[in-house]
C-alpha cells in the first residue's frame, strides 16, 4: 500500500501552523462530505482520507512520529526508539560494507540488546514454540460505514513469520539459528490487513480478527488483533443500540392534514406517512433502516422525530389568528401539579 502524504491531502505544508491545519480540514470536509455528495464514492474516500490526515496532524505527538516514521510511526505497537536505534545499526552497517547474515547469534544478541521485536526478538533463549502478543489498533470509523459494515486495509507494525527460516528460527539445513530473525522465527514488518468490519460497530466496544496478532515465536500460533472503534458523530442521526433516530422537520399543513415525504436512510431514500394531526415529538417508526443485519442480530429500525415548523410572517400569523379560534379546550388542561 503506497504511502499516503497527509500534508497534501489537506493542502498545506509541513510547516502548516494548527490552525491552518484546521481552516484547510473544515474546508475541505465541507466540500466532501457524503452528505453533500450522496452516493458519490469518489467523494466519501477523499473525506475519509481528510478525516484520517486531520486526525493525525491536530495531535502534536501523532505528527511528530509521522514527520518522522511516516505511517509506519502510526502502527499499533510501534516503539520510536527502537526504531531509530534500528535505523542507527543500518546506516553503521552500510558505511562499514558489513551484511547482517555475516553476524552469529551472540553477535546479534550483544548489538541489539533489548531491541528485541525491531530485529526480530535478539537472542534465542527459549527452544520452544510460543504464542505471539495479542495486539489492539484504533480505527476512525463514519457513523455510516458503522451502520452498514464495510472493508478496509490496516497497515500494522509487527511480527510476521520470517521467510527465510519460515518461522522454524534454524538456519534452513541446519540447527543454527536463523541469521534474519536471530531464531524467533519472525521478523519485524509494516504488514498490511484486509479486515471486515462487521455493521454495528461501537465506539470503544473491541473487534476480534484471530490470528491477525503477532506471528509465534518459533513455530508458536499467532496472537489476535483487536480493532479499537471511534465511530465519528453524524448530523442527521443519532444511534442506539442497532436502532437509529433522525429529527423530521414538517410544516403545519403536513401536521395537521397529513402527508407522505421523502426521508433520508443509511440505505438510501424512502417514502414516510405523516399521520394526520401530528403532534411535535411524535415518533415514526421505519423498519429495518437501521443498523444492518449481521448473524444472529436483526437489523435495526429507524425512528423519526416530528418537528413542526412554524412560518414567522405575517400572513401566517392572521391565518394561526383564525385557527387559534378552533381550539375548544386548553390544550394544558392536564399540566398540573
Amino acid at each position: 500500500m503506497a504511502e499516503r502524504d497527509y500534508y497534501q491531502i489537506l493542502g498545506i505544508s509541513r510547516s502548516a501552523a494548527q490552525e491552518d491545519i484546521r481552516k484547510a480540514y473544515r474546508k475541505l470536509a465541507r466540500k466532501y462530505h457524503p452528505d453533500i455528495n450522496p452516493g458519490n464514492k469518489e467523494a466519501e474516500n477523499k473525506f475519509k482520507d481528510i478525516s484520517v490526515a486531520y486526525d493525525v496532524l491536530s495531535d502534536a505527538q501523532k505528527r511528530k512520529l509521522y514527520d518522522e516514521f511516516g505511517e509506519a510511526g502510526l502502527a499499533a505497537g510501534f516503539d520510536a526508539e527502537k526504531a531509530r536505534s534500528y535505523r542507527q545499526w543500518q546506516t553503521q552497517s552500510a558505511r562499514t560494507g558489513g551484511a547482517r547474515h555475516e553476524f552469529n547469534v551472540d553477535d546479534l544478541g550483544d548489538l541489539f540488546g533489548g531491541l528485541g521485536n525491531i530485529f526480530g526478538g535478539g537472542r534465542r533463549t527459549r527452544s520452544g514454540p510460543s504464542r505471539g502478543q495479542d495486539i489492539e489498533a484504533s480505527m476512525d470509523i463514519d457513523f455510516l460505514d458503522a451502520v452498514r459494515g464495510f472493508q478496509t486495509s490496516l497497515a500494522l507494525q509487527r511480527p510476521v513469520i520470517c521467510d527465510n527460516c519460515h518461522g522454524a528460527g534454524t538456519r534452513p539445513g541446519s540447527t543454527d539459528a536463523c541469521p534474519v530473525c536471530g531464531g524467533s522465527g519472525r521478523v519485524q514488518r509494516l504488514d498490511t490487513i484486509r479486515v471486515n468490519i462487521p455493521p454495528g460497530a461501537e465506539t470503544g466496544k473491541r473487534i476480534r480478527l484471530r490470528g491477525r496478532g503477532e506471528a509465534g515465536m518459533r513455530g508458536g500460533p499467532a496472537g489476535d488483533l483487536y480493532i479499537v472503534p471511534h465511530v465519528h458523530s453524524h448530523p442527521l442521526f443519532t444511534r442506539s443500540g442497532r436502532d437509529l433516530t433522525m429529527e423530521l422537520p414538517i410544516t403545519v399543513g403536513e401536521a395537521v392534514l397529513g402527508a407522505t415525504v421523502e426521508v433520508p436512510t443509511a440505505w438510501g431514500p424512502v417514502k414516510v406517512k405523516v399521520p394526520a394531526g401530528a403532534q411535535s415529538g411524535q415518533r415514526l417508526r421505519v423498519k429495518g433502516k437501521g443498523v444492518a443485519a449481521h448473524g444472529a442480530s436483526p437489523a435495526g429500525d429507524l425512528y423519526l422525530r416530528i418537528m413542526i415548523h412554524v412560518p414567522k410572517d405575517r400572513i401566517a400569523q392572521d391565518a394561526v389568528e383564525k385557527f387559534e379560534r378552533s381550539y375548544t379546550e386548553d390544550v394544558r388542561k392536564n399540566v398540573r401539579l
